[in-house]
């Protein structure tokens, strides 16, 4: 990488020669290590951009981000004690990954409305090989459910879901009228899922306890907090898909005593409150079957 000898990158190695600025800027872009962090220490706050260096409007790019994405959940379930905490302004990204239909209308909405792509929904999809988007996909949202978790959502956190598809049907970005459909029983499939969740406190039959709370004030943005062993980093979302993935303990911290507190303000409904349950359930799915009935007619 340093176009150097063995003699002379050992002595680096051994401390004997002294790294120059310009290989430590070789190094540091190679390996995505922030040079501010040796620099200023670790109290400054640093931050990695999930997406760059890819190119963000080159729709195939995105299996770079969906394999690194993969990777950290492989890592987290190696790890006994890894834990979720998440604050969902809207649907997080582990649900509807283990949809195929609703993880490419999330990559085409963004997409389009990031890069004004011409094609509409279906010629958009023709770039993707289905089954390897699927293949990490679908491991992503099954290491999710080996992971505890602790989630905090709202009544209106289905909202901008359901807000995107009305968007894009009135635009006729879908030449198929039943597409928007299957999104709907997608979207109706994952609040299912959700109600047999809370009722057991547990993520699938086998999975490991969830703890689902509601807060009536919208808490406007969704926090991912992935905790393993003495390890933290937070995955901030932006617009659809992407996000900024901090590592920096200080920041960390801070978001995690933000969530703490959220729970603290927040109402248990996994495991208890039958009724609280059963209004926050029911108002989801009225919202969704309002919106799928409002496309049939």
């Amino acid at each position: 990488m340093l176009e150097t000898g063995l003699d002379s990158a050992y002595r680096r190695i051994r401390g004997d020669k002294t790294v120059s600025f310009e290989e430590s800027v070789k190094l540091c872009r190679h390996f995505g290590i922030s040079l501010d962090s040796f620099i200023f220490g670790e109290e400054k706050y640093q931050f990695k951009y999930d997406l760059p260096p890819f190119d963000t409007s080159n729709i195939r790019d995105y299996m770079t981000y969906i394999y690194e994405f993969a990777a950290m959940m492989d890592s987290l379930i190696k790890k006994s004690e890894s834990t979720i905490i998440l604050s969902a302004a809207d649907i997080p990204v582990f649900y509807f990954l283990e949809y195929m239909d609703l993880t490419l209308f999330y990559l085409f909405s963004w997409h389009k409305n990031t890069y004004k792509i011409p094609e509409n929904y279906e010629e958009f999809v023709k770039a993707f090989n289905i089954d390897e988007l699927w293949h990490y996909s679908a491991n992503i949202a099954a290491n999710y459910k080996k992971i505890d978790s602790f989630e905090v959502w709202t009544p209106n956190t289905v909202d901008s879901t359901i807000r995107m598809l009305r968007y894009h049907v009135a635009m006729k970005h879908f030449e198929d009228d039943k597409i928007p459909i299957r999104f709907c029983d997608q979207l109706m499939d994952i609040v299912n899922k959700l109600q047999i969740w809370m009722e057991t406190g547990k993520k699938d039959r086998e999975g490991n306890p969830f703890n689902f709370y509601v807060n009536d004030i919208d808490i406007g943005n969704t926090f991912i907090l992935f905790k393993k062993a003495q390890n933290v980093n937070c995955l901030v979302k932006l617009f659809s898909i992407n996000g900024l993935n901090i590592k920096n303990y200080q920041f960390c911290q801070e978001v995690e005593n933000w969530l703490h507190n959220l729970i603290d303000r927040s109402t248990l409904i996994s495991g208890t409150s039958v009724l609280e349950r059963f209004k926050f359930i029911s108002t989801q799915k009225d919202k969704i079957k309002s919106f799928k009935d409002s496309l049939i007619l």
